[in-house]
C-alpha cells in the first residue's frame, strides 16, 4: 500500500469515528429530551454551532464536544480500536 492508499485509510477511520461519536451524542440528547436551543443554553455553545455538529457541517473541537456531552452526563474514554480485517 503506497503511502496515498494509507493516508485515505486513516482518513477514513477518523471519519468514522467523528461520525460514531457524533451520532451518539445525538442519540443521548435526544434520549435526555433536551432541544437544541437548551443544551447551546446550558453550555454556552452557540445553537447554530451545535446544528451544524448535528448535521456533520462542522468537524468539532474535542473541548466542544466535552461541553456538549458533559451535562447529558457523559464524557469521551480513550479506547483501543477494534482492528477488523
Amino acid at each position: 500500500m503506497d503511502n496515498k492508499d494509507s493516508y485515505i485509510k486513516r482518513e477514513k477511520i477518523i471519519q468514522d469515528m467523528e461520525y460514531s461519536i457524533i451520532t451518539n451524542y445525538i442519540k443521548l440528547r435526544k434520549e435526555a429530551k433536551i432541544s437544541q436551543e437548551e443544551l447551546a443554553k446550558e453550555t454556552n455553545v452557540i445553537r447554530t454551532t451545535i446544528a451544524r455538529i448535528e448535521n456533520n457541517m462542522n468537524s468539532p473541537q474535542l473541548k466542544t464536544i466535552l461541553e456538549l456531552l458533559e451535562p447529558l452526563g457523559y464524557t469521551l474514554e480513550i479506547v483501543p480500536i477494534n482492528n477488523k480485517k
